[in-house]
Order: structure tokens, then sequence, then C-alpha cells
């Protein structure tokens, strides 16, 4: 037996069985007689209810490739087909944390070695695998199908939801509601679905959940690239089926190994919010790149709001305003590069240089937006090599020639395109950049032979590989996702960037509408959110934002400032407001980004207000190491003034001191009556005057405190580092 920390990972000679568990998760794969694979256990430690159909077997594994020599076959492998089978190799990774195993697999009759990579952590009931394949063959195989996760389940209550979603079709400014999905699936005989991953396609999440807050399961895959988890009663054999695979078409020379992207599974006890909760813990403490700095997730500001008006000057004046109101990061939006991603020299002169010293010696951080996916026809780059652009790309702010967008599949165009960015980043002193607009070009098949899908080729070859190259080079610099809004919901880019926006600039409601969506799979974290107001769809409000629409974007982080600052008179009303929430934001966000999202009341579409929904919303979250919890509740016209909040996720033997940033007076209530009764409030608060919106609706906010009635209350929190 080996053994790190909590993570124990074993073989069996007697039973001939690979052995997992940390005191939380148990799991063990059988060994055949003549080598087959399959997964025989899979629980809670202890007595926990198995998940594993034992009538049906559940294999390790299927892949498919396609044979080009002779007649071009396609050949199905699966783990319960005889093997060879050599190992487990049973080790320690560097950091002393992790246990790791590796099979080696040796599918009888072809030409393939397959090393299944499997570990366990500490902490977590969560096991996490990747499969890598050589062509030990003569001839090149293309791989149709690469696996990631199979299982053959049994509900363990009999009956079995699975939640999925967040897909995005494109970028509707018309159709803000409708941006990112949200969806659940009622299990049973015959029902069947499937999870289509990757660019601005669904979440690489599935979770399954038990009537009651009983048993339930997450899965994840690690992958940008297209990817299917097919599942439900997928072969009429009574098992809930998972097949998460890649079908990447991968030209597989011989010699040549591809490795598949990790998947992890994981186990929890409770309803949608602590099964959501525990993937995000797993993904924080193992997946997420981290964060060093205790201000983070920052109060941050970015010049989006200012369009192409910006220079040095202006920018030197917004810097000043951010220091007197606690900014942390400063950013300079897209309209200050010239066609080569060089400083305007009409409007910075002296470069980003200098403007980033000034943020330095204020305090703060300092970045850029940097839209590389995409190429001026006016650039050195697209007159050298003009075969390095395919399609259509993205320029905010062009003032003359095309737009087109960068092959970054292209071994040529990526090797250049990292040079370019560790020179902008260095010249700039860069210590954070937002990616935005399209991301990539596809490849030219008529100018780049693809040995895999253009998708792979571009996704994994290109774009993760200069994420993954940057990351190595300049680890101090922070990334934040975007492209027109979030365009890979992945556990892929957790591990590239550091946070991500979620709804693009889309105002107070639908900031809140798909927060509440995005939180059931990426970490809070993961929840930038771009402060200004949209009040109708198009109609973006940079100045005389108050608390309800400061609040609207404070669950997660970071919190980025995308108001007209220059307006802001200071010691006005929308001013102190602004003050009142930075400080608010800071006292709650380290508690909120380890802590767990509750979803209390659904936010609803505009239309809906009136017709369905009373227009009322409430998300909070719970921090389990401090066991206190932030509630935000909004109120948008309507014609009821006063709700009943429903309450979940506390405990219940704690007496909780419940106070309000309004002014209202505190008391104390069990977390046993807080869950049986809600929590009344009134919206707007008695004695405070309605505010109006530009749609001439009543917006109301409150925010609510729990803490045990002994505890040291809320102070700043800054502790932490992102996870």
């Amino acid at each position: 037996m080996w053994e790190v920390q909590e993570s124990v990972i074993r073989f069996d000679e007697a039973t001939r069985s690979l052995i997992l568990d940390n005191d939380l998760i148990h799991a063990e794969w059988r060994v055949g007689e003549q080598g087959a694979v399959t997964c025989k256990a899979l629980r809670m430690s202890g007595d926990g209810v198995d998940w594993l159909d034992t009538a049906v077997r559940s294999p390790l594994y299927e892949l498919a490739y396609r044979e080009l020599a002779g007649t071009g076959r396609t050949v199905t492998v699966s783990s319960e087909d005889p093997h060879a089978v050599e190992g487990p190799e049973v080790s320690s990774l560097a950091d002393g944390t992790v246990g790791e195993a590796v099979v080696r697999l040796l599918p009888t009759g072809t030409p393939l070695e397959v090393l299944w990579h499997l570990q366990c952590h500490p902490r977590h009931a969560t096991l996490r695998q990747w499969f890598e394949l050589t062509n030990k063959g003569e001839t090149p195989i293309v791989i149709t199908r690469l696996p990631v996760v199979t299982y053959a389940l049994r509900p363990p209550a009999g009956s079995l939801r699975a939640y999925c979603g967040l897909g995005r079709e494109r970028a509707r400014r018309g159709m803000w509601a409708d941006w990112y999905t949200w969806r659940w699936v009622e299990l049973g005989p015959g029902v069947k679905d499937a999870v289509q991953s990757g660019y601005r396609r669904e979440a690489t999440w599935l979770g399954l959940v038990t009537p009651g807050g009983g048993p339930g399961m997450y899965v994840g895959w690690e992958s940008n690239a297209r990817a299917t988890c097919a599942f439900g009663d997928m072969y009429g054999d009574g098992a809930v089926w998972v097949e998460c695979c890649l079908r990447p078409g991968y030209r597989l020379e011989p010699g040549a190994s591809l490795a598949g992207p990790p998947g992890f599974v994981g186990l929890a006890e409770g309803d949608l919010d602590e099964l959501a909760y525990r993937c995000q813990r797993y993904v924080e403490d193992v997946l997420a790149r981290r964060v060093e700095d205790p201000r983070f997730p920052y109060v941050a500001f970015n010049s989006w709001g200012y369009g192409p008006d910006i220079d040095e000057e202006s920018m030197l004046r917004c810097l000043d305003v951010c220091q007197r109101l606690g900014v942390e990061l400063f950013v300079v939006d897209f309209g200050w590069e010239d066609p080569d991603w060089r400083p305007l020299a009409d409007r910075f002169p002296r470069g980003l240089a200098p403007l980033a010293d000034a943020a330095h010696a204020r305090g703060m951080l300092f970045g850029a937006h940097l839209s590389f996916g995409n190429a001026s026809s006016l650039s050195q780059m697209y007159k050298l090599h003009p075969d390095w652009v395919n399609g259509p790309g993205q320029w905010a702010y062009r003032r003359e020639g095309e737009v087109y967008a960068v092959t970054l599949g292209n071994p040529a165009t990526r090797e250049w395109m990292l040079d370019k960015l560790l020179q902008i980043i260095d010249d700039n002193k860069l210590d954070y950049f937002l990616t935005d607009h399209r991301l990539w070009g596809w490849c030219n098949p008529r100018v780049q032979p693809l040995h895999a899908t253009n998708d792979y080729v571009t996704v994994v070859e290109g774009f993760d590989w200069l994420m993954d190259r940057l990351r190595e080079l300049r680890p101090h610099v922070l990334i934040e996702h975007c492209d027109n809004g979030l365009s890979l919901p992945t556990f892929k880019i957790v591990r590239q960037h550091v946070t991500s926006i979620g709804a693009d600039a889309a105002g107070a409601l639908y900031e809140r509408v798909h927060t509440w969506r995005i939180s059931h799979v990426l970490p809070p974290r993961y929840l930038a959110h771009y402060v200004c107001d949209q009040p109708a769809p198009g109609r973006y409000v940079g100045a005389g934002l108050g608390d309800y629409e400061y609040r609207s974007h404070l669950l997660g982080g970071p919190m980025i400032l995308m108001t007209h600052l220059h307006q802001l008179q200071e010691g006005s009303e929308e001013w102190r407001s602004l003050q009142r929430q930075i400080a608010l934001y800071k006292r709650i966000r380290q508690r909120v980004a380890r802590g767990k999202v509750l979803h209390l009341l659904e936010p609803q579409p505009l239309e809906r207000v009136g017709h369905g929904w009373d227009g009322w919303d409430a998300i909070g979250s719970y921090d389990e190491v401090t066991d206190s919890a932030v509630i935000f509740v909004f109120c948008l016209g309507g014609e009821i003034n006063c709700r009943t909040i429903p309450i979940h996720g506390l405990r219940a033997d704690t007496l909780y001191k419940v106070s309000f940033e309004g002014d209202r007076a505190s008391f104390s209530l069990s977390g046993r009556e807080l869950m049986a009764k809600g929590l009344e409030v009134e919206l707007p608060a008695r004695g405070q005057r309605p505010v109006l919106d530009a749609n001439g609706m009543v917006r109301a906010s409150e925010v609510v405190l729990l803490e045990p009635a002994d505890g040291p209350g809320w102070a700043d929190d800054t502790g932490g580092g992102g996870g």
C-alpha cells in the first residue's frame, strides 16, 4: 500500500482490483483473467450507496480509430475487450499531496497502447483521470473517439434529475435573457440527452441529483475543444449511462502519442447547491489558477464605458478618482492600440508604461485589453503573412481597413503571436490583460493541411497552447477570459485564466439572471461583473447608478467598474453609494469566493414582471468556515412590496444575528427557524423613497448579513487568494 496524507490508491493482488479510497470516496476497478477492466464500485466511503449498476458491466473506456491502410475500417475498442495489463505504477506528485496511479493497457489485436492516469486528492470525494494513446503500429491511424469518462450508473434513490447548460448561440444584444441557457432533464426509461460542450457551447459539467437532497454526482471535463457527454438510458438496459468523449479525427503517426483531456467524477450528499459547491471547491483546490494577492478578486476599473475617447491625460484623471474610491486594478480597454498592438502615438505618446507606473505608485495593478485573435489589414503581420488569417474578425473602434480572425492553429502564427504578446506585456508593464472579441480564426485547409478536426487544431494546439505558454513564461500576469461575454464555460479556462466575464455589460437585471445560472458551474471568482446598467437591451447607462445597480454586481467578482467615473461628484449620493458598495464588496469577497452559492429566488426576464413573476429575486452565499452568510434581495416593479425569502444551507443549531445594510433593526433567529419560515423583507423599506428606473419601474434592494450571534462580526475580509 502507498499512502500520501489521506489519499490512498493500491492494487489488491488477491482480487485483481485497483482500489481508490481517501476516506471520502471509494472506487474499485477489476482486472479480469483476459485483461478486461471494468468499474465495480463507486460510492462515498463508509456506508455510502453504490452508484454502479451491478447488473450492467461498467467499462473503463471506449475508444475508436480508423485504419488508413487496407480497407480503412473503423475499429471500436472497449476496456471490456482482452488486454495485456501492466502496472499499476502508484506514485506521488511532486507536491506530495496527490495520489496517482498509471496503468498500461495493451488492447489485443490493435496497434494501440493506452495509458490510464488516475488521481485522488485529499479532502475531496472526487477522482480524476485521463487517457494517453500511443500508436505502436507501423502505419498511421485516425483517432475518431477519445475517451474521457464512462460509467453505467444505478440511481441511488431510484430516480435522478440531470442539470446542465450555459449554451450560448451568439451574443444576442436584443435578447439578454437567452444569452446563457440552463436546463434540467428528469431521467427515466427511454430518456437520454447529451451535453455538447466547446466554443460558445454548453459548460463542461453535468450534475446528477436525487430527489429530496440525497446522493448526488458531478461530472466535469477539462476541454475547450468540442466534446460530447451523453447521459441517460442509452442502451435500454436499465442503467443511467454517462459517456464523455472527444471526436478529434486525429491522425496518429507510428510512435506518436495523443493525450486526452482529464475528466473528473465527484460525489456529494445534498441539494443542487451542495453538489455545485463541492464541485467548485474541488476546482478551486485542484484545478484553478491561484492568485496569491489577498485582495483578489479585485475592485477594478475598466475604461470600456469611455469608448474610444481615451488618452493618457483622461486615464490619469481616472486613476486619481480610482485611488480615492479604493480601486485595486486599473484596465485600459479597447482603443489604446494601433493595428500593430502599439499604443496610439497621438493618444499615448509615451506608451502605456507611464500609466502603469502611475497605477503601481497608487497601489494598483495595471492591465489592458488584448484582442489578439484579430488582425487589421493595416498591420505588418497581415501584410507579411496574409495566410495567417481566415474569415472576419472584430475590431471595436476600427476607423479604416478590414479586420480578420487570426489562425492560431497554424504553428508559425502561434509562435509569432506568443512573441508579440510577451513584447506587449513587457513594454507596457502589464500585470493583467483580458481577451476579447473573436478568440481565434479557424484554420484554412487550403493553406494549412489538417491532421485533426479544425476545432481540435485551432483550440487545443492553437489557443490552449498559447495560453499555457503565456502562463509558463509570464506567471505573474493574470488573464481574464472574455469573448463578448463568456464563450468557454469549461474547466480548462480555469487553469488558464484567473476569472471570466459572464454576460457582457448586460446591466443589473440580466447580470443577476446569468449570475444565477453560471454560479451553478463555475466558482464565484469566475463571475466577473462589468458594472453598468441597461434598463432595456441596447440602452447603456454609465452614470446615475445607485445601491440596486451596484449590488447586482457584487456576488463573486472581480467587481469591474465600467461607469463614467469622471462624471462622479465626490460627496454626491452616487459617490457615497459607490463607496458603500465597494466597502461591502471588500468585506464579503473572500467569504463569497470560498462559499456556497445559495439560489433562493430566481430572477426572470424583464418582460415577465407582472406576468408570472412578482419581480423579486434573491441569491446568497454561505461560508462554512465562519458559519456566516450574505444574502442579496432585489425587487423590480410588481405589486408586492413585502416578500418572504426562502432560506436554506445554514446550520440548524446556530443562533444567527440577522442584520441589514439598510436602516433596519437587527435580531437573532436560529438556523432551524430561518430555514423553516424564511426571512420577511420589505422593499422599498418603510419610509424609503421609491427609486424609478428608465422604464418607470420601482427598483429596490437589500443586503442581509447572517453571522453567529456570538461571532466576531463582518470585518473587512481580505485574506485568502482566490480559492
